[in-house]
């Protein structure tokens, strides 16, 4: 499935041409280029045209640009455009590939959904993203764009970012698939649904396998929107008790201590006022700290069949006149668990009983390299290198006896992010030396050759670094 993206770009030319760009629904660049369409399918062909007929002070630059409307830009992707007769902006989306008419420019077609946007009503990170003076097009890295210009486009205002309860903005497993999971719709659909049943639910896997990331994307699928009333997100950690994350006496200003609820029991009471909607505390970290002391009786409460008032218990510390707790069924618990760190407890059997696994693995197939390539514009036999090297070091950890699959390198360390324009070889070696590499000194701590030999195994041989 190829994932949509969003762009911001000035069409160029005269008054008159941009009136008839949008009276014909059309989408140019210049740049000069006058090799045929099918002459420049990458990178690199467009830098060495460019180069021979276009005289630019910012060749990778200008090529970059090129290449994004020619190759990364495909039919589906959504387009705003900054009209000369300013504070106004177009909204399209891209309905067909480039033709040339005329020797210099580059043509593409685009419908129209909204011409009469005002500028100055799209919230800062979008007005932002537009190109600066010396750019044509550039595309749009905010990770909830796709939902946002939905929404501009259909009643002329921005939504904000993490926007709440906006009529026309869902959240759904599409959308997952959509911000650059690698992980297959139908999975997603089947953790969503386990997470439905079962109420609680556990990522667990390798470092950057993208736990948190899924973790809140999920979140805002059950709730069907980024709503940041509906979804919160706690850290637990070696320090942190049962009267921080559930109830505890607090000392008050006026010099006496008061009862304070938690996040937990905070989130608990708006579920209870609001039934018909779910709510989700997302958990990073969830064996970071000692989960059956931080949670106390709640563990118990946790249970999918005891969500209801004639399982209420009380509390280690009651309010007067208070009946017991019991949890509401359209309150939800997602924890992410790293499983590879040697310094962290096993999970208490207990919770394990109560929440449903999933385990996360490097995604570095086919759908990583699609996403990279259309978002970075990195050549694919780059991604091939690359996709080559991680997938043997993640072999080598898997097959040795003191560590194991839990160990892999995940896909999150190779993975720029998103409208990143970087040098493939600079931000390669940077990853490597940086941050895999001290990785793999840890994890082969008593056999440091060992780990050197597996980091230069990343980098040795690839002619474009």
């Amino acid at each position: 499935m190829t994932m949509a993206n969003v762009y911001t770009m000035k069409l160029g030319g005269s008054g008159i041409w941009e009136e008839q760009a949008i009276n014909n629904g059309i989408l140019r660049i210049g740049f000069g280029i006058s090799d045929e369409v099918s002459n420049l399918k990458t990178l690199h062909n467009i830098e060495n045209h460019l180069q021979n007929s276009y005289r630019s002070q910012n060749l990778n630059d200008d090529a970059k640009q090129v290449h994004l409307f020619l190759n990364v830009m495909t039919e589906g992707d959504l387009v705003l455009v900054n009209l000369k007769t300013r504070p106004r902006v177009a909204v399209g989306r891209v309905s067909g590939d480039c033709w040339k008419e005329n020797p210099d420019e580059i043509l593409r077609p685009v419908n129209w959904c909204r011409i009469d946007i005002n500028f100055y009503n799209l919230d800062q990170d979008i007005q932002q993203s537009f190109p600066p003076p010396g750019k044509t097009i550039q595309k749009v890295g905010i990770v909830d764009a796709i939902p946002r210009i939905k929404c501009i486009a259909e009643t002329g205002k921005d939504p904000g970012p993490t926007s709440i309860s906006v009529e026309g903005c869902s959240y759904s497993s599409a959308n997952i698939v959509g911000d650059g999971c690698f992980v297959e719709e139908k999975r997603i659909s089947n953790m969503l649904e386990r997470l439905q049943t079962k109420k609680n639910l556990i990522l667990q896997g390798p470092p950057g396998t993208g736990k948190t990331w899924l973790a809140k994307r999920l979140a805002w699928a059950l709730v069907s929107q980024k709503d940041e009333k509906k979804v919160r997100t706690v850290q637990f950690h070696p320090n942190l008790s049962y009267e921080d994350f559930v109830r505890g006496w607090r000392p008050s200003s006026k010099g006496k201590l008061d009862l304070v609820d938690g996040p937990f029991l905070e989130m608990v009471g708006a579920a209870q006022r609001d039934p018909e909607s779910a709510y989700v505390l997302v958990v990073e970290e969830i064996n970071r700290g000692n989960p059956a002391q931080i949670l106390g009786e709640i563990l118990t409460l946790l249970e999918v069949d005891k969500r209801s008032p004639e399982n209420a218990l009380e509390l280690t510390y009651m309010r007067e006149d208070e009946q017991g707790i019991y949890l509401p069924p359209n309150l939800h618990v997602i924890g992410t668990m790293n499983i590879a760190d040697r310094s962290l407890a096993l999970v208490d059997l207990a919770l394990r009983r109560r929440f449903a696994f999933v385990d996360l693995l490097p995604e570095i197939g086919e759908r990583w390299k699609t996403w990279v390539r259309e978002q970075c514009g990195i050549d694919d036999e780059i991604l091939s290198d690359i996709q080559i090297r991680i997938s043997s070091l993640n072999e080598a950890i898997e097959s040795d006896p003191k560590l194991g699959r839990q160990f892999q390198v995940g896909h999150s360390y190779v993975t720029p992010l998103p409208g990143s324009e970087t040098e493939p070889g600079t931000w390669y070696r940077g990853v490597v030396e940086s941050e895999i590499g001290p990785l793999l000194d840890e994890y082969w701590f008593d056999d440091l050759d060992r780990a050197k030999q597996e980091r230069d195994n990343l980098l040795q041989g690839l002619a474009w670094l």
